[in-house]
């Protein structure tokens, strides 16, 4: 990398101020050590001149001890070959043992398929590694169920299977290993959906008599030990310190709005261009599909011929091609969905752009960290959208830098989503009384009464019409069945919720990279139609909710703010949607859909005595701010995406009959998110009033208060409300709230 390629960049004829502030990150020595392994393995080792790290050696020899382990080391660190080795070595000592690897995308598995294949053939060890998912040949799937060790499967493939474990008895009956790859992508609905796959998974795998161990691998998250626990059920080892090389990183915070007559998907392929004409291997990471096309032809209407684009949705042949043409060099620069940020194999690259920031810090560093493999410098870019939280960390730098990361929470007490996976269960196998809680017996009741399970003297069994399988969506929510369709075509499936928030008429819905706009959404029929068009804008459904607590869980009280956890009724209703192009909203239409209600979790905070220095009439401005702000923040917290999280205020609630602030889970039967919000709600309130308060604006704007989301169209909103209501919320530390 040029030693003057900042001064080059500044002098730049399209350059107006917009680097705010610049952070090296030092370069760290690797911690290597030496493990007594397999001779096939170690002669391996030896000819791709591989010495392991001391976090390698920690995961080997806790797999050896038998124990289950999640490692959580940053991108590039070895972590795939740090749970292969042990599992070769297990898989040669015993010669019929197998191993079953978990990924949640297909193309991830096919991917690792290549490393377990090039592995199996350096050390000559036969275990015939195979992928199995939907597009495995029918000619093949014999052949793998009775003669492949290891067999490469996605969450979505396993649900279909596990009702005829039967005839993976041979697999199953000497199953050793468990690996759940890219474990931190298992959250929310889905997560939740997961971990009662693998329960389901491993009661049938107590059927065969056999109890793996489990392996994780996840980037760096809070709470390792506990998300590894609510996934699997299983206590681990976590393994999370980093000992492998790393160069020195640079990190520069760019503000687009500087430059006011160049949007920021401009900039970006300015910057493509500017880094890969120096021949800086560059990845640039956009939010959506449609820009990342805008942006890679725009870098090359700039003079980068070698730009390409990248997204789901291209032919596997083609993602191969531009995969290959990283790792050779022979591709300049890529532009890409989130689709390259998991663990797919693309080489050393020498700058990443991070074009908005990706809903997490997770993710933020997952990207990053394609850059500068190695010892090898790199230079990482981060540049914002107007949006509140990407605004936050552009004036907060040391928190995008910092090293602490957001919580992954389950609720696998959801009681939508469990009333599925135990009729699932109950069609797997006789479901035994001994099996299921008190909470349990009841939906089980509801099952018995609905004529979907039937008791018998080995257990519930499966009774229904429809196979029990096939009504269950690992990523929506049980329920009411809406089906996607296009030109006769089943694109999807989804609930009713969803489909009320992504399938309204006019809405545009990315299906495997492509995007189709929604003519009509038929809820009595469960028909969304839906035709297939490129656009370059985006859509989002415009809500407003209104909330009745139910029970609490947890309160405290106090003189100037009182609050509470617990279970509500959400009765959400659909008012219209926004239609975004690049950040901007270019205009504003009307729905008319029927409301929505359904249980969650939520958080209250209310006010005995008002807010001092707010009169009744700054009141709603001000509690409706901070209720934007707090849920700005949330995703610094717990790992979720933006619309997971929503609320409500009012300056006279009807159950509380004072001015409160509701924050809940926008997700049917909750999913835990409001929990973590209570518990470190100090945190919260401070970071959220940092928000506001270092906001340059005079009376609010889309980079602090504003929310593209919200119902009321951003009205009422004060700043100086706002900022009077957080001060208040501030002071909520520890008093009365259990911080975990």
């Amino acid at each position: 990398m040029p030693d003057d390629l900042l001064s080059k960049l500044t002098e730049a004829p399209w350059y107006h101020g917009q680097i705010t502030r610049l952070e090296e990150i030092p370069p760290s020595e690797a911690a290597l050590t030496e493990v007594s392994l397999h001779p096939a393995l170690q002669t391996h080792l030896d000819q791709k001149g591989i010495t392991l790290y001391r976090h390698q050696r920690e995961v080997i020899e806790a797999v050896r001890a038998g124990n289950d382990v999640i490692i959580t080391t940053p991108t590039a660190s070895g972590k795939t070959l740090a749970f292969n080795l042990p599992i070769f070595e297990g898989l040669i000592t015993d010669p019929k043992a197998n191993a079953l690897y978990l990924y949640p995308l297909k193309a991830l598995a096919n991917d690792q398929l290549q490393k377990l294949l090039e592995l199996e053939h350096s050390t000559g060890i036969h275990l015939a590694p195979s992928t199995y998912d939907g597009d495995t040949p029918g000619s093949r799937r014999g052949r793998i169920k009775q003669t492949a060790r290891i067999i490469l499967t996605n969450p979505h493939a396993l649900h279909y299977y596990l009702p005829w474990h039967y005839q993976w008895e041979r697999f199953f009956t000497n199953l050793r290993y468990i690996v759940i790859d890219e474990a931190h992508r298992y959250r929310g609905v889905f997560g939740t959906n997961v971990a009662l796959l693998l329960w389901r998974l491993s009661r049938i795998l107590s059927h065969y008599e056999v109890a793996p161990q489990v392996i994780l691998s996840s980037a760096s998250i809070a709470n390792p030990v506990l998300f590894a626990r609510d996934l699997t059920g299983r206590e681990v080892i976590s393994v999370s310190e980093d000992f492998s090389a790393h160069g020195t990183r640079q990190v520069l915070f760019w503000d687009a709005l500087t430059d006011p007559h160049r949007s920021i998907s401009t900039q970006a392929a300015q910057l493509v261009a500017f880094l890969t004409a120096f021949g800086i291997q560059t990845l640039c990471f956009t939010g959506s599909r449609a820009m990342a096309e805008v942006v890679a032809r725009a870098a090359r209407e700039l003079g980068a011929k070698k730009v390409l684009s990248y997204r789901a949705g291209y032919l596997p042949q083609e993602r191969r091609r531009i995969e290959a043409g990283l790792r050779d060099g022979q591709i300049d620069g890529v532009v890409s969905t989130n689709a390259l940020e998991v663990g797919i194999d693309i080489g050393s690259l020498d700058a990443v752009i991070l074009v908005g920031f990706p809903s997490s810090l997770l993710s933020a560093w997952q990207q990053a960290g394609r850059a500068g493999r190695g010892s090898a410098p790199s230079l990482v870019v981060f540049m914002p959208y107007e949006d509140p939280l990407d605004q936050y960390l552009l004036r907060h730098p040391d928190h995008f830098l910092g090293k602490e990361r957001e919580r992954i929470v389950l609720r696998t007490e959801n009681p939508r989503l469990k009333v599925g996976h135990l009729a699932c269960a109950a069609a797997e196998l006789p479901l035994k009384a001994e099996e299921v809680s008190k909470g349990e017996e009841k939906l089980l009741d509801e099952l018995v009464k609905n004529r979907l399970l039937a008791k018998t003297s080995r257990g519930y069994i499966y009774r229904g019409a429809k196979r029990a399988h096939a009504t269950v969506s690992l990523d929506d929510i049980a329920g009411q069945v809406i089906k996607l369709m296009c030109e006769g075509h089943l694109l999807e499936t989804m609930d009713r919720l969803r489909a009320c928030r992504d399938a309204y008429p006019g809405a545009i819905l990315l299906h495997r990279g492509e995007s189709y706009v929604v003519e009509r959404l038929d809820l009595e029929e469960g028909i969304a139609q839906a035709r297939q068009e490129d656009v370059d804008y985006y859509t989002k459904s415009l809500r407003t909710s209104s909330v009745k607590i139910l029970t609490t869980g947890e309160a405290f009280e106090g003189t100037s703010v009182t609050g509470g956890m617990g279970r509500v009724r959400v009765t959400e209703s659909f008012i219209g949607y926004k239609t975004i192009h690049f950040d901007r909203t270019i205009s504003v239409e009307p729905l008319e859909l029927p409301p929505h209600t359904y249980e969650s979790d939520a958080l209250w905070l209310s006010f005995p005595a008002g807010v001092p220095g707010l009169s009744h009439a700054e009141l709603l401005g001000g509690l409706h701010g901070a209720e934007h702000a707090l849920i700005a923040i949330a995703p610094l917290l717990v790992l979720c995406d933006r619309e997971d999280i929503a609320g409500v205020s009012s300056p006279l609630h009807e159950q509380t009959t004072l001015p409160t602030i509701i924050l809940f889970d926008e997700i049917e039967g909750g999913a835990g998110l409001a929990e973590v919000l209570y518990t470190s709600f100090g945190r919260l309130a401070k970071e959220a009033l940092s928000l506001v308060s270092d906001c340059p604006c005079t009376d609010g704007c889309p980079s602090c208060i504003y929310s593209p989301r919200c119902g009321s169209h951003n009205q009422p909103l004060s700043k100086d409300g706002t900022i009077k209501v957080l001060r208040l919320l501030s002071k909520v530390t520890n008093t009365g709230l259990k911080i975990k």
